[in-house]
């Protein structure tokens, strides 16, 4: 998929989102995936693929923001390999400012993966829903903010296979934390941006071209 059409089917989800109708149709994933809807096509032309396991992530998380032009899709696998993909730039690009694609990797040890698997199982994310919108914050005068966020993750590890997905949510620390997800989706959230930001070093950077 194009990065013009990933933004263009973006913004029409949102605009979806934003008016209240087709959520569930849009959102409503299978119980068992290898990666959220959205992550990256990777073949043998793009930049770095080889790095990409053969093996399915026990693990997978996206999250988009549809307005700013940001896709970021992580991958943690069995053995606590982490791979880390960011796009920015895609909503209004132009020659001088190109989108762009930066690959990340990192590495897990292996208590690391267990206390984080452990949380995860004990958490009770396999009772969540399948998904959840943000209702909006009243603004003063009429109506609601909603953010432009759109978040889904998978975990497929051992007998648990569930995806989950968050639409609309607002963060007051420019996406560190969505503290009015539901519980334990934004502490997973939490530990999985983490992850990404602290535990991956960026190895490559490439123009995102059609």
């Amino acid at each position: 998929m194009t990065y013009r059409r990933k933004l263009y089917i973006g913004l029409l989800v949102l605009g979806v989102a934003l008016i209240g109708g087709g959520l569930w149709l849009l959102f409503h994933p299978a119980p068992a995936v290898d990666a959220p809807e959205g992550a990256p096509a990777i073949s043998e032309k793009t930049s770095y693929s080889h790095l990409i396991p053969d093996s399915t992530p026990i693990i997978s998380a996206n999250i988009s923001h549809i307005m700013r032009g940001e896709f970021n899709f992580l991958s943690i696998y069995g053995d606590g390999h982490i791979i880390y993909i960011e796009e920015k730039g895609l909503r209004m690009p132009s020659p001088e400012h190109p989108p762009t694609r930066i690959w990340k990797t990192g590495q897990l040890q292996e208590e690391e993966l267990d206390s984080l698997l452990e949380f995860i199982k004990n958490s009770g994310f396999e009772e969540l829903e399948d998904g959840y919108k943000f209702p909006g914050k009243p603004i003063e005068g009429g109506g609601f903010s909603m953010g432009d966020m759109n978040y889904a993750v998978s975990i497929n590890y051992g007998d648990l296979h569930k995806t989950v997905w968050a639409l609309g949510y607002l963060t007051p620390d420019d996406g560190m934390t969505y503290p009015d997800m539901p519980y334990p989706l934004n502490e997973i959230y939490r530990k999985l941006k983490n992850i990404a930001e602290n535990s991956t070093e960026e190895i490559h950077r490439e123009t995102i071209k059609d």
